[in-house]
């Protein structure tokens, strides 16, 4: 009888740590869109002030950001300064691909990043800054939508897990 007991709490213990996590994924997420609006807007300010190129810009941008977008930044900046005729769209996605896979992001908010990258680096300053700008605004409707969405979905994540356990611990009593 009371490895049943053991069992069933450590079944509920364990369902619930799911949930959980699961919840504070969703609220890391929240927190990589904030962080992503701020280096958009970053980003932006470089182009249109900074007078520099690109590459200047993506190591400004990753001196002021924090991880994952940072390593994000310094891959790009790394990869511009080896000079081996790639494309920046290529150099862009492959970052996207390598550096950004331990972000929270969902995949529509890494296509917000990718079309961004098929813009930059071809196009006249303005072009590229009304670029930054939509992806900025798109950044902050994934994020405003996100926020209104966050207190339920986490608290449902939250009781998800600890009634899942309950409810397996149920069936195999």
């Amino acid at each position: 009888m009371a490895f049943k007991i053991i069992g069933a709490v450590c079944i509920i213990i364990s369902t619930t740590a799911i949930g959980f996590g699961q919840s504070f994924r969703l609220h890391l997420r929240y927190r990589e869109l904030l962080e992503l609006k701020k280096i958009l807007c970053l980003f932006s300010g470089e182009i249109r002030f900074g007078g520099g190129t690109l590459e200047e810009a993506f190591e400004t941008v990753a001196g002021r950001c924090r991880f994952p977008f940072q390593k994000f930044f310094l891959f790009l900046t790394e990869e511009m300064q080896k000079k081996e005729g790639e494309r920046l769209v290529d150099i862009w996605n492959r970052a996207l691909a390598e550096q950004l896979k331990e972000a929270h992001l969902t995949d529509g908010d890494k296509e917000i990043l990718v079309r961004l990258g098929t813009e930059l680096g071809c196009l006249d300053l303005e072009t590229q800054l009304h670029t930054i700008a939509l992806a900025a605004e798109q950044v902050e409707d994934a994020r405003r939508e996100l926020h209104e969405e966050l207190p339920k979905k986490m608290r449902l994540y939250n009781c998800l897990g600890i009634l899942a356990g309950v409810f397996i611990t149920i069936l195999l009593i």
